[in-house]
């Protein structure tokens, strides 16, 4: 595989037997059938137009922070009258600042080449009930902390799909952890799992507040994001792993009654073993 790794940041579902209920304002965000001229990986030069400045306006904040700390920083230097002690103390807080923007910027960049680098996938058989598993198991105590019942809703039977393995992993890790995020007053996020005419389906359903009419076509957008400190490029590098999969990404949204975010994988890939 030869992919940047992905930073871990950075959110239907079988209900105990009933088939899936369909909400209003499914957005389909990714078709695999759709006509398309362009080669695997490119980009057109708007959208890299797009990125570009998108990329510019997020890291004038940082930058602006960065250089008004050193400004100061080299006032309480250059002044001579300062007592050695409170010079100390201050220039720890404007460090400790530099340090925290300098991190904001390097996650920025890591996301955009996440977003953007190339791409070769190393497939293997897989079965996601196992990738399912482990990150239930990892964030069950966190879950459990914010008052969040986390419920593995996986299919019976193995789930197997060709995909490599890592990137999958951090797809639905993205839609987990964003998940838990809509939920800070507690509720439940349900993963499941399923094979459906031919797809591999992960499902990840939050009870969240849903995701208003406003922002549903800009959700998957490269920079756009209604958490505060989000760079706005995680769904954007979960949508990117699942189309260079040859999938798709759904969601199903209604304010008031959460958000299920929907993955389907071809279960047959060419060179696969």
């Amino acid at each position: 595989m030869e992919c940047p790794s992905l930073p871990v940041r950075a959110r239907g579902t079988k209900r105990h037997g009933r088939p899936p209920r369909r909400r209003r304002g499914l957005s389909r965000i990714a078709n695999v059938s759709e006509p398309t001229n362009k080669a695997p990986g490119s980009m057109h030069p708007v959208d890299a137009a797009a990125l570009a400045g998108g990329l510019a306006h997020e890291l004038r904040n940082p930058l602006s922070t960065v250089m008004v700390n050193l400004t100061l920083l080299a006032e309480d230097l250059q002044d001579r009258t300062n007592e050695p002690e409170r010079l100390r103390v201050r220039a720890l807080k404007k460090v400790e600042t530099l340090k925290h923007e300098a991190e904001r910027l390097k996650n920025l960049c890591d996301d955009f080449l996440n977003l953007v680098g190339p791409c070769r996938l190393d497939r293997k058989p897989v079965d996601l009930n196992g990738i399912v598993a482990r990150h239930v198991e990892f964030l069950e105590l966190l879950a459990r902390r914010a008052g969040i019942d986390l419920i593995d809703a996986c299919s019976d039977m193995p789930v197997m799909c060709p995909v490599d393995e890592s990137l999958i992993r951090q797809a639905i890790l993205n839609l987990m952890l964003n998940a838990q995020q809509a939920m800070p007053d507690g509720g439940r996020l349900e993963v499941a799992t399923d094979i459906d005419r031919g797809s591999a389906v992960v499902r990840v359903s939050d009870s969240g507040p849903g995701i208003p009419p406003e922002h549903r076509d800009r959700i998957m957008q490269p920079f756009f994001s209604t958490k505060t400190g989000g760079t706005g490029l995680g769904l954007a590098i979960t949508r990117r792993i699942i189309e260079e999969h040859g999938g798709t990404l759904e969601f199903d949204a209604e304010v008031g009654s959460g958000t299920t975010f929907t993955i389907r994988l071809p279960v047959d890939a060419p060179n696969v073993t």
